[in-house]
């Protein structure tokens, strides 16, 4: 890693980040969200074995052999140290093959500490009695541990733990009425350590899979995206690279010619190849918007220029009256079929209807010429390619369907989508077709 000339060297961790020793305040700020709920989780999970060893030290010391305090104490520190071992394989995955080992270690230290608590004397009462203290501390922190890995039999403890102290409370010479009431404040309190233990599992898991859902989301609106912006290209640029063509072999028949024509036709190649050049620009940018008069007069001039005889049955009132998403819709599928007539079919004629039908704007475009709404079609069936798949998507995302079938030689392409009831005049269906 270099860095600037008189500048000092970063002090950053493996992966970059500043290391949490030299720089806290840079390090935190260097955590997402997520991370610093894991950091703050953890780290207060981890502090759970602290407080037995200490509790222990003040309240045995004086009541016994030294080394019987130092054996007790070590024990409830090895304790904690088994604890932490066990949280971290639970909460940090990198750390899960530790958690068998930190297990053991957690029950055979537990055992350890209950065993050596017959050797501290009691005391006449029970409150201050150190044998009832290293039975109370050893049962209650460390064990609640084993609630990270494993939720069923972290509900257990506090069962164990209510056991444990009331037979320590009853070797005690108490009566059996203070031994239950002591294991019952045991279960109560242990059962809270442990339900504390496992809210704060659960407050992690749940920020884990918020985050998971955001960067779900992220990469479902990445492809979404990628899905339109392939969607109106094919749309975009089929059409006018058709029109190119068609336009640039006219060009060619009137050169051959010397025809003067030739020029002008020339020159609304140009013309049409900076437009889809714009078109192509707003399809990048998100603003793409298709307008059904402007496709009307789009489809009219090309299938003039592929000499396929036009027959166009829409009111201009009916088309503007629809409600923009309606127009935007109609017009892509309009866009659509007329390229699929001029680069898939041999069509001599096309005939385009819209109408108002039960609240719904249906457009129905016919040809001649077997495979041309096919989209790529071949005998024997229609078989839908990117361009019908990518205009039924955009239909049925406002509600609509896209139908394309043959009939009596001829294909027709119908689009459906939901209009305003008060856009025009309604038809009946069977009205619509003997127009079309």
């Amino acid at each position: 890693m270099t860095t600037e000339r008189g500048a000092p060297p970063r002090r950053t961790g493996p992966a970059g980040r500043p290391t949490w020793w030299r720089s806290p305040r840079a390090w935190w700020a260097s955590l997402s969200q997520v991370q610093r709920v894991e950091v703050y989780t953890a780290q207060v999970l981890y502090w759970l074995g602290v407080p037995a060893p200490l509790l222990l030290l003040v309240l045995t010391r004086g009541t016994g052999p030294g080394w019987l305090l130092a054996l007790v104490v070590g024990l409830s520190a090895a304790q904690g140290a088994a604890a932490f071992v066990v949280l971290r394989s639970g909460l940090e995955p990198h750390f899960a093959r530790q958690q068998r080992n930190g297990l053991l270690a957690l029950g055979a230290t537990t055992a350890a500490l209950l065993a050596s608590a017959a050797l501290v004397p009691p005391a006449a009462e029970l409150a201050g009695s150190p044998r009832q203290a290293v039975v109370v501390y050893t049962v209650m922190f460390s064990p609640a541990a084993v609630a990270v890995v494993h939720r069923r039999a972290g509900w257990l403890l506090p069962l164990l733990a209510g056991a444990a102290t009331g037979l320590a409370a009853a070797s005690g010479g108490t009566t059996p009425l203070v031994a239950g009431a002591t294991a019952v404040v045991t279960v109560l309190a242990s059962a809270f350590i442990v339900m504390t233990v496992r809210l704060s599992v659960w407050l992690l898991d749940v920020v884990r899979q918020l985050a998971d859902a955001q960067g779900d989301r992220a990469r479902l609106a990445v492809a979404e995206e990628r899905l339109r912006f392939a969607r109106d290209l094919h749309d975009v640029v089929g059409r006018d690279l058709s029109a190119i063509a068609l336009k640039s072999e006219v060009v060619a028949r009137l050169a051959e010619r010397g025809r003067p024509e030739a020029v002008a036709e020339a020159m609304a190649v140009r013309e049409l190849a900076q437009s889809s050049l714009a078109e192509v620009r707003a399809v990048v940018r998100g603003h793409r918007r298709a307008d059904l008069l402007t496709e009307l007069a789009g489809a009219r001039a090309l299938l003039a220029s592929a000499e396929v005889a036009c027959e166009v049955r829409v009111d201009d009132a009916v088309a503007t009256a629809l409600p923009a998403p309606a127009q935007e819709a109609l017009a892509w599928a309009l866009r659509e079929a007329v390229t699929n007539v001029v680069r898939h079919g041999h069509a001599r004629t096309c005939a385009v209807s819209l109408s108002v039908v039960d609240g719904a704007a249906v457009l129905v475009v016919r040809n001649d010429g077997g495979d041309a709404a096919s989209d790529g079609a071949r005998d024997g069936g229609l078989r839908p390619g990117a361009g019908l798949s990518g205009l039924r998507e955009r239909l049925e995302a406002r509600g609509g369907s896209l139908d394309v079938r043959r009939e009596r030689g001829r294909v027709v392409l119908t689009a459906t989508t939901p209009a305003d009831a008060r856009t025009g005049p309604r038809t009946r269906p069977h009205e619509q077709e003997a127009h079309a």
